[in-house]
């Protein structure tokens, strides 16, 4: 058999084991099928790799905490704006799930709901072009139930119900035209 048939063989049993979980816990909660709640970043044990120190960092609302980890001097973000940026997420426990840093290209993006997870929007305008933020984003601003995957959908990249952690650099801001 060809790896490939072999992948596709363990994934379809392993889907089916998932699928057969799901509906034993379903049955086994008495037909009650709501999620658990958002798990909570103040109540997380953050690897020592992401630098978090949750009760230095200021709570923007009970899913997003920020700090500035370098304060910029040029102009300052806002809602709407086009961004330049290099960054590295990873989750509460160490693992980086994505980053462009240097000397790689960096990530030009909008400021908005359209290109951005909630935390990202509501984390980064008030910062200055030059500084450096740290986000921890509970999964209610990040991907709540959704679980990220590769490029391939066969390996899980950042698990649902997940706290991020991203540094965010900005180098460069223009507003919206």
């Amino acid at each position: 058999m060809t790896p490939a048939f072999v992948r596709s063989r363990l994934l379809i049993a392993g889907l089916g084991l998932v699928a057969s979980a799901g509906a034993f816990s379903a049955c086994s909660l008495g037909g009650n099928t709501s999620l658990p709640p958002y798990t909570d970043p103040a109540t997380q044990v953050y690897d020592t790799s992401t630098k978090v120190v949750i009760s230095a960092m200021t709570r923007v609302n009970a899913q997003l905490y920020t700090s500035d980890v370098t304060v910029g001097t040029g102009r300052t973000v806002a809602y709407g704006d086009s961004m330049t940026v290099f960054y590295t997420g990873k989750l509460a426990g160490g693992y980086r799930f994505g980053a462009t840093v240097r000397p790689s290209a960096p990530l030009i993006i909008a400021l908005d709901t359209a290109s951005l997870i909630r935390g990202w929007t509501l984390g980064l305008p008030g910062m200055k072009v030059g500084g450096v933020r740290r986000l921890v984003i509970g999964p209610e601003n990040g991907y709540g139930y959704s679980t990220r995957t590769d490029d391939t959908r066969t390996v899980i990249i950042i698990p649902s119900n997940s706290v991020l952690v991203f540094d965010v650099e900005v180098t460069a801001a223009t507003p919206k035209p």
